[in-house]
């Protein structure tokens, strides 16, 4: 098994030291991606809006993809955190993909987070071959 950390220049490089995700390759590349929050590639926090804060964590998660060697596509899991009652905006997570590579994912709504004006946060495993 061999693992690298994986930071994507072209997303937002938080002031803080951590990985913008893990691969793992033992045969086909496991990628796990963590988004504290969602931020813009300039440091600012995506719009107030629940939507705009997940349409910020799909890109990031694309180009940590790509880094990687993969896709957006290359997505098998995620685990989607709100704040908000997220059923209305259900297809901002569908934005740039097929449903048939709709990964599995977890909904789950939280009372808050760290930072007030965090409103959404996702993790991503994504498998590239």
């Amino acid at each position: 098994m061999v693992r690298e950390h994986i930071n994507a220049e072209d997303a937002y490089v938080p002031p803080w030291h951590f990985n913008q995700a893990v691969k793992v390759t033992d045969g086909a590349s496991k990628i796990f991606r963590d988004a504290p929050a969602e931020y813009q590639t300039d440091g600012a926090l995506a719009e107030s809006d629940v939507v705009s804060q997940a349409e910020a964590a799909l890109e990031n998660m694309a180009k940590v993809a790509r880094a990687a060697g993969g896709a957006l596509a290359d997505v098998v899991k995620t685990t989607v955190y709100t704040r908000e009652d997220f059923r209305e905006h259900r297809d901002a997570l569908r934005v740039g993909r097929s449903c048939l590579y709709c990964p599995s994912s977890m909904l789950t709504q939280v009372v808050g987070f760290a930072n007030p004006d965090y409103l959404f946060q996702m993790e991503a495993t994504a498998v590239i071959n």
